[in-house]
């Protein structure tokens, strides 16, 4: 099914924010799955000789060379990513492959996942795979380059890098509606079942901003101006029920705010129901578009700027409870982790992995090639995708911070 046919924009200069620093590392050339090193901390020692902390694998699953794996999506009955552009997998919580499906064209961000399907980003559109078998429910393409997919209703709604919000019917794959944005959308979109909240720069850093849509179709309900420069995905920050901002009888969303990175070397807290910033708080680094903030329960939001930092913040008033950083630059995924009481994982674009969290020491894990992103699976696991390598694979691990 084809449909909004047109020729692609140019990719947005923005784009090349993703290849910085692109050199590849070497590994074992053998088959990748008991022949690529361990992760090892970043002075080089096996990870099992850092004092207090502890990085067990899982399990392993190895990518046929020379594919890189990209971005992976998890919930409590698998594993999903695509790989060499050409691929996507569905593995089970143990790491055993369940199906695989050949596709030219998958995007290497995370798919989405619903109970019955897996919903995947092209470089044309979107494609929606049956979960329970892996054959194709259907292909759109809309001549533009999605972004990871979220799920709103009967639909999912990505952000292209042309520019747009566009909604797919679940069903049927049809465009149920399409929003254009006043720029490229290099990062995903969010949404907290209700609206849909994206970030854009134009393709010459001189503009930004955020826009919310009504997820039923794509009403705009606000749009704000952000200083341009790096401007990162958003997160959508559920306040807790009678916490500040969380009145009774307010507006529709007046208790959950909208948190992102802007070019102002910030974090904006923006409410939800209208857009009005309702905090601002310096950050070290600027916003990555494919970076976004880590929502956390009890109003928590974790940041994370593109000098590879993190900071723990309060939703509803953005006073930080804690943080930290690493050398180095932070370009393709956000955070993952179980909560504020365990460690967080945040991939450097060097192919280390942050892992950090209140209470916990600061350690960095390092794989031949770069690491593609990072999610959080169930039992405290977390899967690493890693890319670029010789080999490359889904790793699930189980980190342990010490004090």
């Amino acid at each position: 099914m084809t449909m909004f046919l047109r020729r692609p924009l140019l990719r947005p200069a923005i784009g090349a924010l993703a290849l910085a620093g692109c050199a590849l590392t070497g590994c074992d050339p053998g088959s990748g799955t008991d022949a690529s090193p361990p992760p090892h901390a970043a002075d080089g020692r096996a990870t099992d000789a850092v004092p207090q902390s502890a990085a067990e694998e899982a399990w392993r699953w190895p990518a046929p060379p020379p594919g890189s794996v990209g971005m992976p999506a998890v919930d409590g009955d698998g594993v999903a990513a695509a790989y060499g552009h050409l691929r996507l997998v569905l593995l089970d919580l143990d790491g055993t492959m369940r199906w695989e499906l050949e596709r030219v064209g998958l995007r290497d961000v995370a798919p989405a996942l619903t109970p019955d399907l897996v919903v995947a980003a092209t470089e044309e559109g979107v494609v929606a795979v049956e979960r329970s078998t892996g054959t194709v429910r259907w292909d759109t393409e809309v001549a533009e380059r999605a972004n990871t997919p979220v799920v709103v209703g009967g639909r999912a709604v990505v952000s292209t890098w042309e520019g747009s919000l566009t909604a797919f019917d679940l069903a049927d794959g049809r465009v149920a509606w399409r929003t254009a944005l006043p720029g490229p959308a290099i990062g995903p979109a969010v949404t907290d079942g209700t609206a849909v909240v994206v970030t854009w720069e134009s393709t010459f850093g001189d503009a930004a901003g955020a826009m919310a849509v009504e997820g039923g179709d794509g009403r705009q309900r606000w749009s704000v101006p952000l200083e341009p420069g790096g401007v990162s995905g958003p997160a959508i920050v559920a306040l807790p029920a009678g916490g500040e901002g969380a009145a009774p009888g307010g507006p529709e969303g007046s208790g959950s705010v909208a948190v992102l990175v802007a070019g102002d070397i910030a974090a904006h807290g923006l409410e939800l129901a209208a857009g009005t910033e309702r905090w601002r708080i310096p950050t070290k680094g600027r916003g990555s578009p494919e970076v976004p903030p880590l929502a956390l329960g009890g109003g928590e939001v974790l940041v994370a700027h593109r000098l590879a930092g993190l900071v723990l913040v309060d939703g509803a008033t953005g006073d930080p409870r804690w943080g930290t950083s690493t050398k180095g630059a932070a370009v393709r995924g956000g955070p993952a982790g179980p909560g504020p009481d365990g460690p967080f994982a945040f991939p450097v674009d060097d192919g280390r992995l942050l892992v950090a969290g209140p209470g916990s020491e600061t350690i960095t894990l390092d794989w031949p090639g770069r690491v593609s992103g990072v999610a959080a699976a169930p039992d405290g696991l977390i899967v690493v995708a890693t890319r670029e390598a010789r080999a490359n694979h889904l790793i699930a691990l189980r980190i342990v911070a010490g004090s």
